[in-house]
């Protein structure tokens, strides 16, 4: 899959709940890799990447953002399109 991105919600500038998933990823050399990253309504920023590379292990992070970071990424998306 080359990449997917779901942006759920109202428009950007109403302030309504905000979710955001990105996922890229492929099946090669070293097997499944992938990037992937999601913005919550809650304000949860969930980080996975997984690289079979020098045998590493997938690597797993999950952090709070606050209300200005979601704000944000949702002008940035909403001035993409």
């Amino acid at each position: 899959m080359a990449g997917a991105a779901a942006v759920g919600g109202p428009s950007a500038d109403d302030g309504g709940e905000f979710y955001l998933r990105y996922y890229v990823g492929h099946k090669g050399k070293f097997g499944h890799e992938f990037l992937e990253f999601e913005f919550r309504p809650d304000g949860k920023l969930r980080y996975a990447n997984n690289s079979n590379y020098k045998n590493d292990t997938m690597i797993r992070k999950e952090v709070f953002v606050t209300p200005a970071v979601l704000r944000e990424c949702r002008r940035i998306i909403a001035e993409s399109e």
